[in-house]
């Protein structure tokens, strides 16, 4: 598994001229009495209240599958999957603010390079215990929802560039949930045809991890 950079996978350069700036600050504000989340690691890792609150909202919407993800991988005793599950969950919980998981997701990744399965199988529960947990406290999120209705803005080109650029980081570090957020994130405005296009096949090429294809993809975009 390769290296990656925080920034890149928090994709704090992209989509920072939000509309909201309000909204923005509540959801900083709310996380402030969020227990187990650290709004300056986040603000530090994010680099802006909107990164971070963009970020950390989709780190909460993602939380079930990404444990169901894991808890397969370990029932099918695919240690060499879990350990890569767990090393991106590492990733993005120290860049969500949440550093006592992020800590617990590294003592597994490690365990899993080493073969330490004995490790694994003594705290794989309570860590996706502690991990589902967030669920219920970031729920308080859903009460900033916007009703919507309205049409997606359309994305800058610098926006859009930056993506590219985020997105080139996070596929040459192979990080799956990095990959994923910002993919979902770019999705939230209104795209050119074309890139809509590859953002789409992005997405197809993202669930098998068929990373040489996604760099060949996103390098023409460069």
């Amino acid at each position: 598994m390769r290296g990656r950079t925080d920034r890149g996978a928090c994709f704090a350069d992209v989509l920072m001229n939000t509309p909201n700036k309000t909204m923005d600050d509540k959801t900083i504000e709310i996380l402030k009495h969020v227990e187990g989340i650290s709004t300056s690691d986040g603000l530090k890792y994010c680099g802006s209240d909107a990164a971070y609150a963009k970020f950390i909202n989709t780190y909460y919407h993602s939380i079930e599958t990404k444990a169901a993800e894991i808890q397969d991988a370990y029932d099918r005793e695919d240690f060499a999957l879990y350990t890569m599950k767990v090393h991106s969950l590492k990733s993005t919980s120290r860049i969500a603010g949440a550093s006592v998981l992020s800590e617990l997701a590294y003592k597994l990744e490690e365990a899993g390079r080493t073969g330490d399965i004995a490790y694994i199988s003594a705290n794989n529960d309570d860590f996706l215990r502690l991990f589902r947990s967030y669920s219920d406290k970031l729920s308080v999120l859903d009460s900033l929802k916007n009703d919507g209705g309205k049409s997606a803005d359309p994305i800058s080109e610098n926006d859009l560039k930056d993506a590219y650029h985020s997105l080139e980081e996070s596929i040459a570090a192979e990080d799956y949930d990095a990959v994923e957020m910002i993919l979902n994130e770019v999705k939230k405005f209104s795209l050119p045809k074309s890139d809509e296009g590859i953002m789409n096949k992005l997405e197809q090429l993202l669930k098998n991890m068929e990373w040489d294809e996604m760099t060949s993809l996103v390098s023409d975009k460069q």
